[in-house]
């Protein structure tokens, strides 16, 4: 009894799990500690299990095939298989299976289980690793010739699988290479570049293989070579050697200034690159650290954009300034790519003068610009038609009603009707002069000044010249806070901004459905800056392109109906005034474009508004005024407007006025249409200078609005008063107050140097 204990107690402490089962009933009758902790079963439970519970419900048809198969075996066996735990795992075992005779007549067996799951995965991994790796395996004997070839090995040598086992390793190499391989010694590693012919097309291909002398370790006892086909970086190694060759020549001659640096030193300059930089020769800039050449403020941002080059192979284009000979600055753009040079990994750098890009994108905003007046034509001429039409018709009563006016007669209408019809027509005159007012301010696109804008202003000003493209495609609603600060930037840029918005709203919106659509107009102050807000119904913008609406020359529109210049030139504008503007949309919903613009400052709002306060209105009469306009009617009304304090002598022709002041005709102020046929207001100025400087003091210009950059340029160089036309009369009066004003002191500063010389 004692040893029947012992040796129960010594199966129970066997650290390998075990059990004995019945063979008929295939029952499980006894299990130790070690099964119960790797199967998670109570002795209880297992002893209530038969070994059909512990397999997989598939596998058991095939435990009871085994099992019928090895009945008549007497010696111990062993078999794998896969188990199944309490909690639903998988493993693999090895189990040793051994037969043992029992008194009662019953058949028992003793399995003894190994646990394989890991070293199973390991295997597995590994199989799958080398049968599905992409570069070439071979295992070669110490008699050089093939143990192994992986299925990545047969590809690559364009072989059939098995096709090579047993031949000698160096069958599909080039008879030139057999000589330059390297033999490497016992666990030493080489590297080996040779030609192999491809036995599928007879090709041959660069093989990079990677030996490793394994004949002293006795698991292998054989060479372990890796390798793998570099037939194209060969080919590219080749043609970049050419292309370092040819890479000297064909920069000198670009165009485009070039330079190339390595280790932050500079190596190479083009022609053009020397030029750029204000320099004879390129031995005065070679082995110069480029830092040395960038302004200081810019030095950062050009380590940082070195470093992505060297880490992404090229960099994305930064403006920076980089100093020229004599000291000065230039600004440019840099962009840089990473190639071999010389040898070794180099930065060339293309440099483009921004002066170039900056005049191209002035022109592309004048583009736009009369763009946007072509679209806007048709709503111009029918916003001054409306006007205009009962403007026509009441001066067409009033001048019916006018004999029996004069004549003291009654007139067919009341006179309260006809100064309606009077007042009408002056209200229609004024509709008409803002409008001019507004075209006016989106035509000055060569002005850069930056200032406090009345934000709501300009798009009160911008939706009336939108009003056609709008009036048939949505409601406008206008949304303005109250006691909105000004903003900063330029009132005819930013209605340039605003009118684009609008238009591509307008455009977003099929026509016919204004009851149906709306577009949106808000402005608004968020914190220290003012936002704009124009948001429509319309079809909204794709996902897929609404990161790129911003690029030149991308657009959304129809052929003939955009360009792409429009929010790229807008975002530009914007920036420039240090804002942004921003795009949400959604398909089917529409879009809402925000523009945000720095709050003016106080000194920027001091220096919008006038400097001077407005001169007093004199009064005085028989002020005699020289006019001359090309138009025989403006004189004819400018007469009659001043009437009776001045007396306005009218000329058509610049010429005639010089020659009514050369024959010494006084007048007290002179009054100059600037754009006239044969000689313009600008050169009877010159000329009146010229002969009498202190006439031409007296000069007040007259502008339609329709500038050239030289008209521009002339009143801003002169110190004379300019009225644009329509003038009020008040503005006339103040202009003319001013000039004469001037000459009173003049001719009292002439007065008085008289009399102390006297």
């Amino acid at each position: 009894m004692f040893e029947l204990a012992l040796y129960q107690d010594l199966f129970d402490a066997n650290p390998r799990p075990a059990w004995v089962f019945e063979r008929a009933t295939l029952r499980i009758v006894v299990v130790n500690r070690a099964a119960i902790a790797m199967y998670g079963w109570t002795r209880d439970e297992f002893l209530q299990l038969t070994l059909r519970d512990i397999r997989e419900p598939a596998d058991v048809p095939r435990l009871e095939a085994q099992i019928a198969d090895s009945n008549g075996k007497t010696t111990p066996y062993r078999r794998a298989s896969r188990h199944r735990t309490k909690d639903g795992r998988s493993i693999d075992v090895d189990l040793e299976i051994a037969r043992i005779a029992h008194g009662d007549g019953r058949v028992l067996s003793m399995a003894v289980v190994t646990d394989l799951t890991g070293v199973a995965d390991v295997e597995r991994r590994f199989r799958l690793l080398v049968e599905n790796c992409a570069d070439g395996i071979t295992v070669i004997g110490p008699d050089r010739n093939l143990q192994y070839v992986s299925p990545g090995a047969e590809r690559i040598l364009g072989v059939q699988p098995g096709e090579l086992s047993g031949r000698s390793a160096l069958t599909t190499t080039h008879p030139d290479d057999i000589k330059t391989i390297r033999q490497p010694q016992p666990g030493q590693v080489v590297r080996n570049l040779l030609r192999n012919r491809r036995h599928s097309d007879g090709e041959w291909r660069w093989i990079e293989s990677i030996v490793t002398n394994l004949t002293d370790d006795p698991a292998v006892r054989a060479f372990v070579s890796n390798f793998r086909d570099v037939t194209e970086r060969v080919e590219q190694a080749r043609a970049l050697e050419r292309w370092e060759t040819n890479f000297r020549m064909v920069i000198e001659r670009m165009p485009i200034a070039t330079l190339v640096h390595s280790s932050r030193t500079v190596r190479y300059l083009n022609p053009a690159a020397i030029a750029l930089l204000g320099h004879d020769r390129d031995d005065e800039l070679i082995g110069v650290p480029v830092l040395d050449l960038v302004h200081a403020d810019d030095r950062g941002e050009v380590v940082s954009k070195m470093a992505k080059s060297v880490a992404v192979g090229r960099s994305d284009a930064a403006t920076i300034r980089m100093l020229r000979r004599d000291g000065s600055y230039v600004e440019i753009d840099a962009e840089a790519v990473r190639v071999m040079f010389d040898g070794e990994p180099a930065s060339v750098v293309m440099l483009r003068d921004v002066s170039e890009r900056r005049d191209l994108l002035a022109r592309m905003m004048v583009a736009d610009r009369m763009m946007s007046v072509g679209t806007l034509a048709a709503g111009v001429a029918h916003e001054l038609n409306n006007p205009l039409a009962y403007i026509v018709s009441n001066l067409a009563v009033l001048a019916d009603e006018l004999p029996a006016l004069t004549a003291g007669r009654a007139t067919r209408r009341p006179l309260g009707e006809l100064a309606t019809l009077l007042a009408d027509a002056r209200d229609g005159a004024d509709r008409m002069s803002a409008i001019v007012r507004d075209l006016r301010a989106l035509s000055r696109s060569d002005d850069r000044t930056v200032g406090a804008v009345d934000v709501t202003t300009v798009l009160a000003a911008s939706v009336k010249m939108a009003h056609n493209e709008l009036r048939h495609r949505a409601r406008v609603v206008q949304v303005y806070d109250r006691d909105l600060p000004a903003a900063c930037g330029n009132a005819s840029r930013l209605g340039q901004v605003f009118l684009n918005l609008l238009i591509n709203a307008a455009h977003a919106i099929e026509e016919g459905h204004a009851d149906d659509n709306q577009v949106r107009v808000h402005a608004f102050r968020r914190g220290d800056r003012i936002v704009v807000d124009v948001a429509d119904t319309g079809v909204g913008i794709a996902p897929a392109v609404v990161g790129r609406i911003f690029d030149p020359f991308f657009t959304t529109k129809p052929v003939g109906v955009g360009v792409g210049l429009g929010l790229s030139i807008s975002h530009e504008i914007v920036r420039s005034f240090g804002g942004s503007i921003e795009v949400a949309s959604e398909l089917g919903k529409g879009s809402s474009f925000q523009v945000t613009l720095p709050i003016a400052t106080a000194v920027a709002a001091e220096e919008a508004a006038p400097t001077t306060p407005p001169l007093p209105v004199r009064a005085e009469p028989v002020v005699r005024v020289l006019m001359i306009d090309d138009e025989a009617a403006v004189g004819r009304s400018t007469a009659m407007l001043l009437a009776p304090d001045f007396d306005v002598t009218a000329v058509t022709r610049a010429a005639d006025g010089l020659a009514r002041i050369a024959r010494g005709e006084p007048f007290d102020a002179i009054l100059c249409d600037l754009m006239m046929p044969e000689m313009s207001g600008m050169e009877f100025f010159q000329q009146l200078r010229e002969r009498a400087p202190a006439v031409a003091r007296r000069v007040v210009f007259l502008t339609g609005g329709a500038f050239t950059p030289q008209a521009r340029a002339f009143l801003a160089e002169i110190d004379q008063p300019h009225v644009a036309k329509p003038f009020e009369e008040q503005d006339l009066r103040r202009a003319l107050a001013r000039v004469r004003a001037h000459g009173d002191a003049e001719a009292a500063v002439t007065r008085g140097g008289t009399a102390r010389r006297g």
